[in-house]
Parts: C-alpha cells; sequence; structure tokens
C-alpha cells in the first residue's frame, strides 16, 4: 500500500535533510518525489472536479493526472520517542560542573534551547537524528548531581547518551 506523505518544513537545511532521508531509503522502498503540483480536494464530487481539471490540460493528457484516495493516519502516537538517563555524582563545585556539561554539550553539536531554574534545554541535530534534552546541576548532601535525560527517534538517543557519559565519566 502507498501512503502520501506531506511534511512541512520550516527551513533549508530541514528540506535538505529531508531529501537526504528520501535518497536514504529509496533503495529500501519504493519513492517518488511528486513532480508538479500536489493538493487534497475533499468533495463530495471528485469527478466533476476531476472532469473540470482534464479540461485545463494540454493534450495528451495521459500520465498527468494521478488520484489517490487517502485518509489521515496519526502515525506520530504509533512511534514513541526513545528517552534515556544519565545521572552522575561528584565532589566537584556545582559552578565548575555546569561549565563542564555544557562544554560537553557544545563538543557534540547541541545549543541552549531554554532553561528555568536548575533545569536547561538543548538542542542538537546529528547525522542520526534530532534531540532534546534536559540538563540539570544540582547540590545535594554536599555532592553535585548531574541529570542529563535525552529524548529523541532512533538511534541518536543511545549514540548521544553513550558519548556524553563517556565525557563525564572521563572529566569528573
Amino acid at each position: 500500500m502507498a501512503h502520501l506523505f506531506v511534511v512541512t518544513y520550516e527551513n533549508d537545511a530541514e528540506r535538505k535533510r529531508i531529501e537526504y532521508l528520501i535518497d536514504k531509503w529509496s533503495n529500501r522502498a519504493r519513492m517518488s518525489k511528486i513532480r508538479g503540483i500536489s493538493f487534497i480536494v475533499e468533495a463530495p464530487d471528485v469527478s466533476r472536479f476531476v472532469e473540470e481539471l482534464l479540461s485545463k490540460l494540454d493534450p495528451p493528457s495521459d500520465g498527468k493526472l494521478m488520484v489517490y484516495e487517502v485518509r489521515p493516519e496519526d502515525i506520530e502516537s504509533k512511534v514513541t520517542p526513545k528517552k534515556a538517563e544519565i545521572r552522575k555524582a561528584t565532589d566537584e563545585d556545582p559552578k565548575v560542573v555546569s561549565k563542564l556539561l555544557r562544554y560537553i554539550l557544545t563538543k557534540f553539536g547541541a545549543y541552549y534551547a531554554s532553561g528555568e531554574g536548575a533545569l536547561s534545554t538543548y538542542r542538537a541535530y546529528t547525522k542520526k537524528g534530532r534531540l532534546e534534552m534536559a540538563v540539570s546541576v544540582e547540590e545535594e548532601d554536599g555532592k553535585t548531581t548531574v541529570r542529563v535525560l535525552i529524548e529523541g527517534y532512533g538511534s541518536a538517543v543511545e549514540d548521544m547518551a553513550k558519548k556524553i557519559e563517556r565525557e563525564l565519566s572521563l572529566l569528573l
């Protein structure tokens, strides 16, 4: 069964990532980009619209029009994001640990998105996928606790978790 995907992108970088994915999957599935104009029509009598549309096309019109019956599918609810959590405790000063953590995240391409109190949010775009990270550095019982919650899709989550954990183990 064929599936029609309509993807709205915000910028050229996002469009290029989508096109790269289409190229990557072209040897695993039959993929075709739609040439021309594509649109969805919801009408009680589509055949009247098709008749008028065909009258607007230059002859021969054979092969110029393909019509598929589509229904919306809530595919995102079927695919849940993966999560990984890293917790480390150290005797280091929280300010030093915060600076070190910012360095590690920047090293792996993450950038600061927002923050509230002790919790900061970072985002990263890797070759394996997009990630969101919630990061906190807190002092508890004389120890500094680092907590990194990573969320995303595909192998990017596990890959980033391993990298961050390795760096934290080396530097703390």
